[in-house]
């Protein structure tokens, strides 16, 4: 009798969870609608593929003093090294300033990578950060780092290779390897050890696939080591401070769904791009 009723639970809250995505889902295609209705006169480019375009990495930091110096490692170990990297601290509580402004000191002169560090004065949240650091870039391309987290070796290189792969596309994101504490040594830090340039499984999105989503991780990549034309986020508006203006809560896939409701997007579904760690506070309250 137990394992009917059991039964019985099961089934009704999967109806009752059907039928809330239904009524509510978790992205609002009116406000999806309204979001491109609001782009239809701006100015956007059509094609994106420069030549040899410059890179630069942007890393929003906040409260992972401990994980600083595996995030910087994997900058200096890229294979194709970035022409920028764009460190912003958001008045984060910790020592996150001084471990980042001794570690550009001892690199900086093995490089010709150019390390900037920018203080915000108060905390403005992970979103308005961002900005700021692409803002501050004079590169062509931005590619996105969590100071938690740690890119693939050859992250900057495969970016590269595939968006010029893809003219059209604005926005290359990925999956990526999870890892905690201790894990990371072991992980596997090349992505053409995993899958050679030319053998990497590209998802091609066009805009009209956004007027289908209704769950955040129906277009599902991570942050990091998603990379974008600076061109193309000036033409969407860039990140959204505010979250009453996004189309769903975090910024960061807010961000993601507004760039492929304007322009195609690749996706690496299957090969990871970056290392995300799940042992640490994920961005909350106004750093989200």
């Amino acid at each position: 009798m137990n394992s009917i009723y059991q039964s019985l639970k099961k089934i009704h809250r999967r109806v009752r969870k059907a039928i809330k995505a239904q009524l509510k889902p978790e992205i609002s295609q009116r406000k999806v609608r309204a979001f491109i209705k609001s782009k239809k006169d701006a100015l956007k480019p059509y094609l994106f593929n420069a030549l040899s375009p410059k890179i630069a990495i942007v890393v929003p930091c906040y409260g992972h003093a401990p994980f600083l110096e595996e995030m910087f490692e994997s900058i200096k170990n890229q294979t194709q090294a970035a022409d920028q990297v764009i460190f912003v601290i958001d008045h984060s509580p910790d020592a996150s300033a001084k471990i980042l402004e001794e570690l550009i000191q001892k690199y900086q002169a093995h490089t010709k990578t150019e390390l900037i560090l920018l203080h915000n004065e108060k905390n403005i949240g992970q979103a308005a950060s961002l900005n700021r650091g692409i803002e501050y870039s004079t590169c062509d391309l931005i590619m996105i780092l969590n100071d938690d987290d740690y890119l693939m070796h050859d992250c900057i290189e495969t970016a590269i290779h595939l968006l010029g792969e893809y003219p059209q596309a604005a926005l290359l994101g990925g999956h990526s390897l999870h890892f905690s504490s201790g894990q990371l040594v072991n992980a596997p830090k090349l992505i053409q050890a995993i899958s050679p340039l030319d053998q990497i499984e590209i998802d091609f999105r066009l805009p009209e696939k956004v007027l289908q989503y209704s769950k955040y991780n129906d277009i599902n990549m991570t942050h990091s080591g998603s990379c974008f034309y600076k061109s193309a986020w000036q033409a969407i508006g860039g990140y959204y401070p505010d979250k009453s203006e996004r189309l769903v809560h975090f910024s960061d896939r807010d961000f993601q769904l507004r760039m492929n409701a304007i322009f195609p997007v690749i996706l690496s579904n299957i090969t990871p791009l970056s290392c995300w760690r799940n042992d640490s506070s994920v961005d909350q309250g106004v750093n989200s």
